[in-house]
């Protein structure tokens, strides 16, 4: 999988830029169905494994948390078009 985002932001004026490369990716689509055992069945789930060479120490838990909110959507998308290209 092993697939490299760079991720950009800005924080207190200063534009950071991190690299973040998927080392696992799983996700699955919800029933949305009342008889469904579990929310994640219900809903659906996500679960993304990265890392980064790049210094992430001064971001925030909330921070790293949108980070990584956008890494998921960025490498679903990826997923999608290869799928839909495939």
């Amino acid at each position: 999988m092993a697939r490299t985002y760079e991720y950009c932001t800005t924080k207190d004026g200063a534009d950071i830029v991190v690299n973040l490369t998927v080392v696992s990716f799983s996700g699955s689509k919800g029933t949305f169905s009342p008889a469904a055992a579990d929310p994640d069945e219900y809903y659906g789930g996500v679960e993304i494994e990265w890392e980064t060479k790049d210094d992430t120490s001064h971001l925030t838990e909330s921070e790293i948390a949108s980070m990584e909110e956008w890494l998921v959507n960025e490498h679903s998308e990826y997923l999608a078009d290869q799928a839909y290209y495939d």
